[in-house]
């Protein structure tokens, strides 16, 4: 009788066990759920961060190197229904740039999307390569996440793994309407596409690929994030960016790694509008 209990035991386990949802419908529905306990979790959050970016000739030769580090704030702005992440870079190859406005001031006394443009502007200063950029933020691929914007969106499913870690979904994803995330320095749309990797189960973003196009210019962002231990928060740990530019007059590929760490809280008194 003991014999036939302990036979039958792991069969019954199993059939209590609720399989998880790897649908697309499924995952964007945990997704969506994720997305709104995240941002009521980040709130003021400043990490360092280290990036070297490299410009590369039409043979892959190197022509420039810089780079640079600081602190990189971000915050979800529930007014504006966005991120907002602000660079402070305070050196350059190693040496202290020109002392700017505190950003730590600056962030308790005024407007935070003006502070975000100011810093924006300035930091722009220290990009390399002919590529103008100011959309290569970590956080870009939650804003496809974003109830608000995913009808704007095609997502297919691409693969599901199975591991000790849970089950994890890719989707791809193709923007198809306007407003477009991204737009072109002359004000048209510039439409995105990639890959988004999240547990299936909690709808937590694992891994993003977000490619987009316009004329002669290709961009590429990768971000990975893992588990933040100290914050109890799944964070950017590294983005990688790829822009490629191909004209008749000039071709040149830039490359940027950017890490992230030494996360911690920031509190301050203005409120974030």
């Amino acid at each position: 009788m003991l014999l036939c209990v302990a036979a039958v035991a792991p069969v019954l386990a199993q059939d209590q066990a609720r399989p998880v949802d790897t649908s697309t419908r499924a995952v964007l529905a945990a997704a969506t759920s994720y997305l709104k306990a995240y941002q009521e979790a980040l709130r003021f959050v400043i990490a360092d961060e280290q990036a070297v970016q490299e410009v590369f000739d039409d043979r892959d030769r190197r022509r420039a190197r810089r780079e640079t580090s600081g602190d990189f704030f971000l915050a979800w702005v529930p007014a504006d229904g966005g991120w907002l992440s602000v660079r402070d870079i305070t050196t350059v190859d190693g040496k202290p740039v020109e002392a700017g406005a505190d950003l730590r001031g600056l962030l308790n006394r005024g407007s935070m999307a003006s502070i975000g443009r100011a810093m924006a502007d300035r930091n722009a200063r220290y990009n390399i390569g002919v590529v103008t950029r100011n959309f290569n933020e970590p956080m870009f691929a939650l804003m496809i996440l974003d109830a608000k914007h995913q009808s704007r969106f095609r997502f297919e499913r691409k693969s599901v793994g199975r591991g000790d870690a849970g089950t994890s979904v890719t989707l791809t994803f193709t923007e198809r309407d306007r407003p477009t995330l991204v737009q072109a320095a002359s004000g048209g749309p510039v439409f995105t596409s990639g890959e988004l990797v999240l547990d299936a189960e909690t709808g937590r973003l694992q891994w993003s690929l977000v490619n987009m196009k316009d004329g002669p210019t290709a961009a590429q962002l990768t971000t990975t994030f893992t588990e933040n231990e100290k914050l109890k928060l799944w964070l950017p740990a590294t983005m990688q960016e790829r822009y490629s530019h191909s004209s008749p007059r000039l071709k040149e590929t830039v490359v940027v790694e950017s890490t992230y760490t030494n996360y911690r809280r920031f509190e301050v008194t203005a409120r974030i509008r």
